[in-house]
């Protein structure tokens, strides 16, 4: 008999431990060691020189308030489906928090991602944070991510912040894709700030500087015609000036200002832009298809077959110089007999 209260006693307090176990389970004691492959992002970068950026007139610095930032986690590629998004989740919440502080220490952190999908993320949450938002399309980000690689394609979501633009350029980017986004960077300047946009020339290599003066004043003249005119007039190298000239009228051409598609064979009148010869005309209209093309008052060259580039250098030409078409007009019946049209060309202006 008391054996068996002895075993019964013995009985109770194994069942008790078992029990106090379960409601406070001790937490698993972790190795010194990590066997994860990929490095964790830094909780805290060390802090970095920013890069000099000269501007003829400096706008203000980027600021942004202090932020505790939470330790990022680190990668194992034997993760399921499930941490791998909750590792994404942490990513952007770990960059909206960097995104409130130093950016060279934001931009830090993102470039010691190796794995391109978490890359992506870190950056597209410190660029959606620093716009507050104000992305362009995803049709224009994914063009760009396309042509210029992620990093540059990405950093031309910031052009309306140059200095912020400039520091993820030469943090995140290399050749082409820097160079694209300098580029960008100044068209977006260029209108507040000529000269400080003409100035970041100076931070690329000699051989990039004529593309960037090219793509520069062709975006300046789809945004101000006059503008760009006027400071192409004022180079006083005559090949300057010339290739200036160039490439605003890439831009914004002499000619009536209609914009032309290919139909059927013809070249058709597909719309007017405000303010032009061809609206300011009367006489022409969308759904008009060109036949014949005369120079001044040489004769007529049947335009039916011809390539739409051709059809489109034969409408532009100098300002002031006379352009007589034959159009059929909309709707009418192939056999109907064309309408004559003379049209002075002048400088096509935009200001937007």
């Amino acid at each position: 008999m008391r054996t068996k209260v002895i075993v019964a006693l013995f009985a109770g307090v194994a069942a008790l431990a078992v029990a106090l176990t379960l409601l406070h389970p001790q937490s698993p004691s972790r190795t010194p060691e990590s066997h994860e492959t990929e490095s964790s992002l830094p909780a805290q970068p060390p802090d970095l020189e920013a890069p000099r950026v000269t501007y003829a007139t400096t706008p203000a610095p980027f600021t942004a308030p202090e932020a505790q930032i939470p330790a990022a986690p680190a990668a194992n590629p034997g993760l399921s489906s499930t941490n791998r998004l909750e590792r994404l989740m942490r990513i952007r919440e770990t960059f909206r928090a960097l995104a409130a502080g130093e950016p060279t220490n934001a931009l830090y952190a993102a470039k010691a991602i190796t794995n391109l999908n978490e890359r992506e993320t870190a950056l597209l949450t410190l660029v959606t944070e620093w716009t507050q938002g104000e992305l362009g399309s995803p049709q224009e980000r994914a063009s760009r991510i396309d042509r210029y690689g992620l990093e540059a394609g990405l950093g031309m979501e910031l052009v309306k912040n140059p200095q912020l633009a400039l520091l993820w350029a030469d943090q995140l980017t290399s050749g082409a894709g820097r160079a694209a986004l300098f580029q960008q960077t100044a068209i977006d300047l260029v209108s507040s700030d000529p000269t400080a946009a003409f100035g970041l020339s100076e931070q690329l290599p000699l051989d990039e500087r004529n593309n960037f003066f090219a793509g520069l004043f062709a975006g300046w003249a789809g945004k101000d015609t006059d503008a760009a005119l006027q400071w192409a007039g004022q180079l006083t190298d005559a090949a300057d000036q010339g290739a200036a000239m160039q490439a605003i009228h890439s831009t914004a051409p002499v000619g009536i200002g209609a914009a032309l598609t290919m139909q059927d064979g013809y070249a058709v009148i597909n719309g007017l832009l405000p303010g032009t010869p061809a609206e300011a005309s009367g006489q022409i209209h969308p759904g008009d298809r060109i036949v014949a093309i005369a120079q001044g008052d040489n004769a007529f060259v049947d335009a039916q077959g011809l390539a739409l580039a051709d059809v489109v250098q034969m409408v532009r030409g100098a300002s002031g110089s006379l352009l007589q078409l034959q159009i059929l007009p909309a709707g009418a019946p192939p056999d109907a007999p064309p309408q004559t049209i003379s049209i002075i060309r002048d400088q096509i202006r935009y200001k937007r």
